[in-house]
Order: C-alpha cells, then sequence, then structure tokens
C-alpha cells in the first residue's frame, strides 16, 4: 500500500509539472502573436500633390526602404542608409505603397508627418515608439489633386464633359428619361406657337411681331413650364408609390419589395432653379418689359 501510493505522489507531481509547462508554453504562444502585429503595423495616408510625405525617427533606424509605384515621379528619394529620416512627394496623381524596415538596438521613436510647402505647415499623422528591435511600417501614400490648383486648371471639352456626366449620375434615370420626354415636348411645342405667332402677327399686322425680348422671354416662360411640369408629376409617381406601399403593408399586409422612385435631391433641384427661372421671368418683365402684348 505504501508503494502504491508513493507511486501515485510521484505521478502527481509529474502531472502538476507538465501542466505548469503546458501554462508556460500557452502563455508564451498568446503573447508572442501580440508582439508581431505590433511591429508590423501599416497606415493609409491620403495627401495632395505637392505633400511631403516624412518618415521621422530620433535615432538612425531606417535601414531601408522599397518604394512601389511610378518612381519616376517622384522626387528625390534618399539613398544613404540607415537614416533618421525618409521623404516622399510628387506634383501628379499617384499611389505609392513604402515597405520601411526599422532597427534599432536601443528605443526610438518613429513618425509620420505630413508637410504642406506652400501653406508652411506640418501635421503629424501617427507615431511609434519602439523599445528596441525592428519595425516594419507599411504606408499606402495617396497623392490626389489640390483643390488649389483643381481651380487653376484650365477648363476643357473633356472635363466639362465629365463635369456633366458626374453631375447627371446624381440623378435616377427615370427623372432623366422624364425631363427630356417633357423638355423635348414643350420645346417643340412652344417653338412651332411661337413661330407661328410672329408670322400671324407679321401678316395681320394689329399685334406688334415679336422682337429679340420677347422671345427669350417666351424660351424662359417654356423652361419655367418644364419644369414645373416635371415637378409636378414626379412629385405625384414619388407619393403614388408610397401610397400604394403603404396600403398593401398596413391593409392587405403584403410586402412589396419595389424600387424606389423616391428621390429628394432632383425634388429640391428642380423646386431651387425653377424658383430662379420664375423670378428671371418676372425680372424681365418688370424692369425690362420684355413680355409681348397678348390679345384679350
Amino acid at each position: 500500500m505504501y508503494g502504491q501510493s508513493k507511486h501515485v505522489v510521484g505521478g502527481l507531481k509529474r502531472a502538476s509539472w507538465i501542466l505548469v509547462t503546458l501554462a508556460f508554453v500557452l502563455l508564451a504562444t498568446t503573447t508572442n502573436p501580440g508582439h508581431s502585429a505590433v511591429s508590423n503595423p501599416q497606415e493609409n495616408v491620403n495627401l495632395y500633390t505637392g505633400n511631403r510625405l516624412v518618415i521621422s525617427s530620433n535615432q538612425p533606424a531606417i535601414q531601408s526602404v522599397f518604394v512601389r509605384g511610378n518612381v519616376s515621379a517622384a522626387g528625390p528619394l534618399n539613398t544613404n542608409y540607415p537614416a533618421k529620416n525618409f521623404t516622399l512627394t510628387t506634383n501628379s496623381t499617384q499611389l505609392y505603397t513604402l515597405d520601411i524596415w526599422l532597427s534599432y538596438p536601443s528605443s526610438y521613436t518613429t513618425r509620420v508627418i505630413i508637410k504642406d510647402p506652400s501653406a508652411d505647415s506640418s501635421t503629424e499623422y501617427t507615431s511609434y515608439y519602439v523599445s528596441g528591435g525592428d519595425l516594419n511600417l507599411t504606408i499606402l501614400a495617396s497623392f490626389q489633386p489640390s483643390p488649389s490648383t483643381g481651380m487653376g486648371a484650365p477648363v476643357t471639352w473633356s472635363s466639362l464633359y465629365g463635369w456633366f456626366f458626374q453631375f447627371g449620375n446624381a440623378f435616377p434615370l427615370w427623372i432623366k428619361i422624364l425631363y427630356s420626354i417633357l423638355g423635348a415636348q414643350f420645346a417643340f411645342v412652344g417653338y412651332r406657337w411661337i413661330r407661328f405667332e410672329d408670322e400671324r402677327r407679321r401678316l395681320e399686322g394689329h399685334l406688334p411681331p415679336f422682337d429679340r425680348g420677347n422671345k427669350v422671354y417666351l424660351w424662359i416662360d417654356v423652361v419655367f413650364r418644364i419644369l414645373l411640369a416635371g415637378f409636378i408629376i414626379s412629385l405625384a409617381i414619388m407619393i403614388g408609390e408610397v401610397l400604394v406601399i403603404a396600403v398593401a403593408e398596413y391593409l392587405f399586409f403584403v410586402n412589396l419589395n419595389l424600387f424606389s422612385l423616391v428621390d429628394f435631391f432632383s425634388l429640391f433641384f428642380v423646386a431651387a432653379l425653377g424658383t430662379i427661372i420664375y423670378l428671371a421671368r418676372e425680372g424681365l418683365d418688370k424692369f425690362f418689359d420684355l413680355k409681348p402684348i397678348m390679345e384679350d
């Protein structure tokens, strides 16, 4: 019995040592991934063309830099390592990937800085403190056109077409089709009526024919009627769809998965533009007396 109990105690001791060893192994495996994650950070930095991306360290810890992208469009790059600073700049729209390896035996601090030479300003994007050893830093640097340079750029037909294309994308397709049909119809009817009325006045002579001011006023009135008709029709369609969905859901308990036709941007835009056209029409009538004399 004594031998068996001694054997059992020895087995328990061996088992406890095994458990302690496993605990240390688990602790090591759980702490190592966290350390490796910190030593390999990645940053996405957005800059304007002409800005400078600066990686600065208080120690000569920058050992090497690998740059992917249009290197020929970038400014002069550092060639001597180890170094305390690395600078990347370009005057065109570019996308670069920087793999920076930093290493130093003692502690060091590394900062990512964005400098704007035109405004003589400097902004710290982020910083890292390393107690010693390696830091593998990856930076995705995106250089976009500067607002100041974009305003002074020459306007071409391609840029104007691109602006209209982007502006047109803000409106739903059915709104564009609706106003295209209304615009063509009102323009055709308005052109024929203005031409017919002008010729009739010339032949009969009881009213003066339309001059250029009268025609400008009448065409502005045609545009206003196009906007007003489109606004009323689009508003009626949007409200009708909402009513149909509400009735189907709350009265018949049916969920209708219809394509949403509600678009507040188009309503507000047309309302604002129609108001401007209306005020312009009234201003031409009040201040310049361009409204033609019509028969009672």
